[in-house]
């Protein structure tokens, strides 16, 4: 009897196991598909630019906002991780100094010599018969994939040359899969600034050279079974990008076409690397096991993607008067006295704020009229609605010193050919020299060119004994000293990053020197510390001698 049982629980259980198997995926009626990226494409450029194409698009497709991109925030790592579907510590491509000849992580498995198996590699064994196609205006981008596995592969020479290849290569060949990349926008935001009117207007150019390759796939006879996938490699900052903000980190992921939900906003979260899975999906193919990208199924009609876990939306975090667009943080050095002002663009809700760096809760002071601030002070605002957190924590640094104090930070600064990292100018002549309140880029903007090199002299007063933290936020490379000590390292080139040290100082006069470079674009430099009894701030003036 026991062993009859045996059996027949046997049975059972392989029954019930042949019950739950993953149903088969349907069959999408998708031929063809074209992902469209656009370097440097924030969510603020399509919210804020003329995008008539955009949006339509978005009321026609299904989209985010809130795709995120991967760390760093550069071009080579994350156009990498859209093909890929991988990151970059999967990849290898860590920097946009990653070459197949110099490298430092390896790609944890490879389709060809250095390179990790990408969505083109994956079409072109699994549908022998495809045509497959590479147009980018970035020549960087030729070097992320398998060139056996691309039919027709073109570095471009700008965007209308891009758009006009792209266009024309999709109506001759009619092709499985093309990708198309534009760098236009990247280029507006590094020489004008993201958020600037000239970034607008190159978004706005963006949406014109969308609606030739929509208007290409019409012309091809292939809409009718074509998915589009619009997304970016990162957005950006000031001039630049390479950092963790969500102004660089947050980028669209828009999808349009055959069996695609229409005017559907994607609730869950979407990477850089679901792009590639995203594709793969459409077409029926088996993704690799190293892939860690999951397709965004939630788009396509008949899939019902639920998760107790969806993007927390924020509300827009409370402006500071006057506010700045750029690396620059809220707030500045003044005489004397400043004002503390906000503003809110959201309805129904309140600002609540602290004056000693702490983060702000709905217990926190209400804001209602201008603050006078008489000394050093860090500020920390949210928006509250409901009683509750509703935005990201706002943040500014204000530094009062008398009107008659004497900048007491000497600095030289060297007009130098290529430079990749700080080097030593000892013997070398300065292009310039001169004074200033604090250690930043800020106050000597107008002598900032390419490869530029600045170094900072000046002594700090230490009043306590404490563990200090020095920190360095800078795009391109520094470092810090105490005492000739290095305590900060942040060389090498990148976008705008910070970096950490830290040291048990006893009461006394330091001497503090930073060096600093910018190997191209605006760049920029601030210089921070923090003890138990000091909030994170903005070295300020009057701590120098």
């Amino acid at each position: 009897m026991k062993k009859y049982k045996i059996i027949v629980m046997a049975i059972g259980v392989m029954l019930l196991w042949s019950c739950y198997h993953e149903p088969k995926q349907q069959d999408l009626g998708i031929k063809h598909v074209v992902v469209i990226g656009f370097d440097g494409l924030s969510p603020d450029g399509i919210k804020k630019a003329n995008t008539p194409v955009f949006d339509s698009i978005i009321q026609n497709g299904s989209y985010t906002f809130h795709q995120r991109a991967v760390l760093p925030s550069s071009s080579s790592s994350n156009w990498a991780s859209m093909i890929m579907g991988a990151d970059t510590e999967q990849h290898g491509i860590t920097s946009n100094a990653w070459e197949k000849d110099n490298f430092t992580l390896p790609a944890i498995t490879e389709s060809e010599d250095f390179i990790f198996p990408t969505i083109f590699h994956l079409i072109d064994k699994q549908l022998p018969k495809a045509e497959i196609g590479a147009i980018y205006d970035w020549g960087g981008f030729g070097r992320l994939f398998e060139k056996s596995a691309v039919d027709y592969d073109v570095d471009a020479s700008s965007e209308d040359e891009t758009v006009t290849l792209a266009s024309n290569y999709i109506e001759a060949k009619k092709p499985t899969f093309t990708f198309i990349h534009f760098d236009h926008i990247d280029h507006a935001g590094h020489e004008y600034g993201y958020g600037t009117e000239k970034y607008y207007k190159s978004v706005e150019k963006a949406d014109k050279l969308l609606y030739k390759i929509l208007q290409s796939v019409k012309n091809a006879g292939m809409a009718v079974n074509t998915l589009v996938i619009i997304s970016a490699d990162h957005g950006g900052i000031g001039k630049g990008h390479g950092g963790e903000t969500l102004n660089e980190m947050e980028i669209p992921f828009i999808i349009y076409g055959k069996s695609v939900k229409k005017g559907y906003e994607i609730k869950l979260p979407i990477y850089q690397y679901d792009n590639a899975a995203t594709v793969a999906f459409a077409l029926n193919l088996k993704m690799p096991y190293a892939w860690i990208g999951k397709p965004a199924k939630m788009a396509f009609e008949g899939y019902n993607i639920t998760d107790d876990y969806p993007i927390k939306e924020m509300l827009e975090e409370p402006q500071f008067s006057p506010s700045y667009t750029s690396n620059k943080k809220p707030g500045g050095l003044f005489n004397e006295k400043t004002f503390l002002s906000f503003s809110n663009i959201n309805d129904s809700t309140s600002i609540h704020y602290t004056l000693d760096g702490s983060m702000p809760s709905i217990n926190s002071q209400k804001y209602s009229d201008n603050v006078l601030l008489t000394n050093n002070t860090v500020v920390k605002a949210a928006i509250f609605h409901k009683g509750k957190i509703a935005s990201t924590v706002a943040e500014s640094f204000y530094r009062i010193k008398p009107a008659d104090y004497q900048p007491p930070v000497a600095y030289e600064l060297f007009y130098l050919p290529k430079i990749t990292s700080v080097i030593n100018t000892k013997g070398k002549t300065p292009n310039a020299i001169g004074t200033c309140f604090e250690i930043t880029s800020d106050e000597i903007l107008q002598e900032i060119k390419e490869n530029t090199l600045v170094n900072f002299k000046t002594k700090i007063n230490i009043e306590q004994e404490d563990e200090y933290s020095f920190f360095l936020r800078s795009d391109d490379g520094s470092r810090l000293f105490l005492n000739r000590e290095l305590i900060v390292d942040n060389d090498g080139e990148h976008g705008v990053l910070e970096k950490k040290g830290s040291k048990k100082l006893e009461p006394g006069v330091y001497d503090l020197e930073v060096t600093w470079f910018n190997a191209g674009g605006s760049g920029w430099l601030d210089v921070y510390y923090k003890s138990n009894s000091i909030p994170k701030q903005i070295i300020p003036t009057t701590s120098f001698r």
